[in-house]
């Protein structure tokens, strides 16, 4: 049986979803996957091999984040959710379980991803410490929703990724479809969704965009920014605590 699981949590604690490459530190097996694995351990009694739509860098958030496992028998899965809810950190929670098609999976088959980044602006909200990105200055959200336009489609994002060194050949391009920038009382809503993002690549489009606002950048360099590989820019890159998986879509269904 194919389960798949939509997920909730916050990634305040984590060391991202899963260990990265070279961490030997015994904190740094502290992640979401691997609390999940060890409840599904408790609950089945069975060694399962996790897949998932994205892997979320330390301190970010998932509001619904998909993986899929598979086990040989058929279990009940509201009592299933129920148990592993039962036994899982109270900053990790399962929100729904269902059986999927024996050929899904959560990674491949994930047509696009939205991220949603909080920006606290205007006054200091207690309510958002450690779930948003608090800027001092007064930002420009007409001249952002325009610079946001410049990322749409098919683009080189070399400049907008932390580069793994030592790997070979990366493809850099990616196909962003929609930035949606809303206002709210305490601050914006960014909302980016993409067919796939690099690792830091939501988080530095963020910060560009930021750039943009209070007139640190104009647009002309955000567009050479995206042309130009190799080139020493102003980037900054948005703190991890305002970033959120916020919905991902398969061809059947919109997780979100």
């Amino acid at each position: 049986m194919n389960y798949l699981m939509v997920i909730e949590y916050c990634g305040a604690n984590y060391n991202g979803w899963q260990v990265q490459n070279g961490a030997i530190a015994k904190d740094k097996n502290k992640t979401i996957e691997n609390e999940i694995l060890k409840a599904i351990k408790v609950v089945t009694k069975f060694d399962v091999k996790l897949l998932v739509s994205g892997r979320t860098d330390a301190g970010v958030h998932a509001l619904n984040q998909v993986a899929n496992f598979k086990l040989p028998y058929y279990y009940d899965l509201n009592k299933l959710k129920i148990a592993l809810n039962g036994i899982m950190p109270p900053d990790i929670s399962v929100k729904n379980i269902e059986i999927a098609h024996d050929s899904f999976h959560a990674t491949r088959d994930a047509v696009s991803k939205t991220y949603l980044y909080k920006i606290n602006s205007g006054f200091k909200s207690p309510l958002l410490s450690g779930r948003s990105w608090f800027i001092k200055e007064d930002l420009n959200i007409n001249l952002m929703k325009e610079s946001s336009d410049i990322f749409l489609g098919k683009n080189n994002f070399f400049n907008f990724v932390k580069r793994e060194k030592g790997k070979k050949s990366v493809n850099y391009c990616r196909v962003i479809k929609e930035i949606k920038i809303c206002e709210k009382s305490y601050g914006l809503n960014i909302f980016i969704e993409g067919e796939g993002f690099l690792r830091n690549m939501v988080r530095r489009i963020v910060g560009s965009l930021i750039l943009c606002g209070t007139g640190k950048i104009n647009n002309f360099v955000l567009r050479d920014m995206l042309t130009g590989e190799n080139r020493p820019f102003n980037r900054i890159c948005a703190p991890s605590c305002g970033l959120f998986l916020y919905s991902v879509k398969y061809g059947h269904k919109i997780y979100s």
